[in-house]
């Protein structure tokens, strides 16, 4: 079945769960899910649904993710031509079913115009596959790695990624390993690394993939440590690392896991041992530098937002991060902020809130983001990045290589 095919059926099927939904709500009270503005205008509000972890081990995720959309209404004056931005929020407490149980709320009994999220990975397995069969209207994912929801089968018209995949990370930040003996002075075999990660989704996958690019290239993955997400106390996990024959650790972190392993590998003298590079990026990011100070100093990442950029954008976006939060502007409430002004672009060019039209319009989308130059690929809504390799040095964020222009391959 071509593309083409494959929208045609999406559609009938988004119509034939509209029905059957008819049986048992109102059909006024759906017109979020029918399409809110088929009648050619985009109506007195449109209402966003906003499926994040609010609380559990990924809150601070989400809520800079829900902070960076209300930026974005707020640069917009609040509405989408002349429609009133209104948020509905839905917690997903970093749980899949509690994810999936959200996404229906917020299509079935809020009928919402289109949602922003979710964020983790094991919520995007769960809820992508009810997007594209049944609810079937446009999804600014805001994070969401882990490339089996967006390849295959959950390929799907009406999802788009402004956060990259694994595919994006793993082979850039291989390349960085490889790239770091001449770029630092520090002896250190990069043909030998130890995986580290949360034990989800997210972190399972990347170290996948990393297992392929090492080999690829003539390396391997010695060893691999995975941490429950919640865990607080990372010392026996932080002597495995120390333990090591690698003389490079590297892997994926989450925001709360970043600053726990930093702060607390710090008392190790770990990063003296080992050349500590992450490519998530969190060891050397905005979010994680004010609750972790000096201790990434020495620490490496590969990452695709560079909070020194001066385009007008960024600037701006600066300019409305709370100058009163305990936190610095960051690539997670950035994923917020510009999934909310993609949306509205992808809203105003269509001049309604029909899911279908807006969707046609945000597949190949373009416009300047904090990112740099953005486009949604029409293939599977993911963007093609900038990246760069940088360490903290002094608390300040020190560009070593630039990576321009990444994207991986088409899966769908």
């Amino acid at each position: 079945m071509d593309q083409d095919d494959t929208t045609q059926s999406q559609r009938q099927n988004r119509r034939q769960f509209i029905k059957a939904a008819g049986m048992t709500v109102a059909l006024g009270s759906f017109a979020g899910c029918s399409g809110n503005g088929s009648d050619g205008g985009v109506g007195e509000s449109v209402t966003v649904g906003l499926l994040l972890p609010l609380s559990g081990p990924f809150s601070l995720t989400g809520q800079e993710v829900k902070r960076g959309a209300e930026m974005a209404s707020e640069h917009l004056d609040g509405s989408i031509e002349g429609a009133d931005i209104e948020f509905v929020t839905r917690d997903t407490q970093g749980n899949a079913s509690q994810g999936l149980e959200g996404a229906q709320a917020l299509v079935e009994r809020e009928n919402v115009d289109a949602i922003i999220g979710p964020s983790i990975s094991s919520v995007g397995l769960s809820v992508i596959p009810y997007i594209r069969d049944q609810a079937q209207l446009p999804t600014m994912v805001s994070q969401v790695s882990n490339v089996d929801a967006r390849e295959g089968e959950n390929c799907t018209d009406y999802t788009f990624f402004v956060w990259p995949s694994n595919r994006h990370t793993v082979p850039v930040g291989v390349d960085f390993i490889y790239d770091l003996p001449d770029l630092i002075d520090r002896q250190f075999d990069p043909n030998g690394v130890h995986f580290f990660a949360p034990d989800y989704a997210l972190g399972q996958n990347n170290l996948a993939l990393l297992e392929e690019e090492m080999s690829s290239r003539g390396g391997e993955v010695v060893g691999s440590t995975l941490a429950p997400t919640g865990t607080q106390d990372l010392s026996s996990y932080i002597s495995e690392l120390s333990n090591s024959s690698a003389g490079v650790v590297t892997g994926v972190l989450t925001p709360g896991m970043a600053v726990r392993l930093i702060n607390q590998a710090s008392e190790f003298g770990l990063h003296e041992e080992k050349v500590m590079m992450f490519n998530s990026g969190k060891a050397v990011d905005q979010l994680t530098l004010s609750s972790v100070g000096s201790s990434a100093n020495g620490w490496y990442g590969t990452y695709f937002y560079n909070p020194a950029s001066d385009s007008e954008i960024n600037q701006t976006f600066k300019e409305r991060y709370p100058s009163d939060a305990d936190l610095l502007p960051n690539a997670s409430c950035g994923a917020g902020f510009e999934q909310m002004r993609a949306l509205a672009k992808g809203i105003q060019e269509a001049g309604t809130k029909d899911a279908d039209a807006v969707t046609d319009q945000l597949r190949g989308l373009t416009w300047e983001s904090i990112f740099g130059s953005s486009k949604y690929r029409a293939g599977d809504g993911q963007l093609e990045l900038d990246f760069v390799g940088a360490m903290r040095e002094n608390g300040n964020y020190e560009t070593l290589e630039k990576y321009p222009s990444l994207i991986p391959e088409l899966h769908c």
